[in-house]
Order: C-alpha cells, then sequence, then structure tokens
C-alpha cells in the first residue's frame, strides 16, 4: 500500500478511497476554475485598498498639500497618473520572458507590493507622503489587469475566466466605495480607513 493508500485508508475503508481521491484531488478543469475564481477576486479586492479613499469626510480629503491643491486633487492625479505612466512598462513586463517563466509568483508580487505600498505609506501623517504612496500603487495596480489576462490565457476556458474576471470588476469599485461609506457611517474612524 503506497502512502497516500495508506492516508485515504485511514480515513475510511478501501471501497471509499476512490472517492476521497476524487474529492481530494481536483481534476486539471477543476483546478483552472479555481485560479480563475482567485485571479478574480484578489483583483477585485485590490479595489478595497485603492477606492475607499474618495468617500473619506471632506475634514481629511481637504487638508491642503502643496501649491493650492488639496489632499482630494493630489490623490486624484497621483492616481491617474500612476495608472498612466505605467502602461507601456506594464504592456513590455507582462509580454516579457521574465513574467511567463514567473508569472504566478510575480502576480502575487505586485498585488502584495501594491498593497503594503499603500498602506504604509498612508499611514504616514504627511500629506505628500499619502500622495506618493497613491501614485506608487497605482503605478503597480496598473500591471495587474493585463499580467492577470496573461496568466489566464491559452487555456480552453479563457473567455469564460476573462468574463467571470471582468464580472468582478465591474462590481469591485462600487463595492468598495460603497462598503468605505457603511464603514465611515457606522462610526469607524476615517484614520482606519486607507488613507486616512
Amino acid at each position: 500500500m503506497s502512502s497516500s493508500d495508506a492516508d485515504v485508508a485511514c480515513c475510511a475503508s478501501q471501497d471509499d478511497a476512490p472517492l476521497l481521491r476524487r474529492v481530494v484531488a481536483p481534476s486539471r478543469s477543476q483546478w483552472e476554475w479555481i485560479t480563475s475564481i482567485c485571479c478574480a477576486l484578489s483583483y477585485a479586492c485590490t479595489y478595497f485598498w485603492r477606492y475607499p479613499a474618495f468617500v473619506l469626510p471632506p475634514d481629511v480629503l481637504d487638508v491642503p498639500v502643496r501649491g493650492g491643491f488639496t489632499l482630494r486633487s493630489c490623490i486624484s492625479f497621483a492616481f491617474i497618473g500612476g495608472f498612466a505612466a505605467a502602461k507601456l512598462p506594464a504592456a513590455h513586463f507582462a509580454s516579457s520572458r521574465l513574467f511567463f517563466r514567473h508569472r504566478r509568483t510575480l502576480l502575487l508580487s505586485l498585488i502584495t507590493s501594491s498593497m503594503l505600498i499603500e498602506g504604509a505609506g498612508l499611514a504616514a501623517p504627511h500629506p505628500a507622503a499619502k500622495v506618493g504612496a497613491v501614485f506608487a500603487s497605482a503605478f503597480l495596480s496598473s500591471f495587474l489587469w493585463g499580467c492577470m489576462l496573461t496568466y489566464l490565457e491559452g487555456r480552453v476556458t479563457t473567455e469564460r475566466h476573462v468574463a467571470l474576471a471582468t464580472l468582478c470588476l465591474i462590481y469591485a469599485g462600487n463595492a468598495s466605495r460603497g462598503a468605505g461609506s457603511a464603514f465611515l457611517s457606522a462610526g469607524v474612524s476615517p484614520a482606519a480607513m486607507p488613507l486616512a
């Protein structure tokens, strides 16, 4: 008896072993869907550290930063500028051999880095540091959609995976802003929100 059979046998009789193997070890098709769902949900979750900033109260967002610009306008410029500045580097990166060899690791690193930069940078007391963190996070976040699509492409059911990711994308922005508003309405301090 192999070690995997011994593991199955300890849980059930030998008659149940094939059933347990099917339940415990997903098929290739099931793994593709698990991967697709994880990609779609992880991309949707990135909105939850980027978008609640736009629903913070005026006493947080109307703080002057520099040159007559408020934190609200600087965050908007940094957000748009970070995404715009990253488009060409992101396209080059997503089509590079480096990304193709290490897709999963680099995709997870981009998501984690974007989150940590925004979270840590926005905890800084100075408004300019918050704006810089938004720019850097938006720059990295600009890579995510293209890299995720590159990761999902080439599968038999690629169109379905992209449709699922797009569905999550469509609702993520509104859901994240709604969650931010709900937390603020429930009495959570703006300092506990991203960017506060």
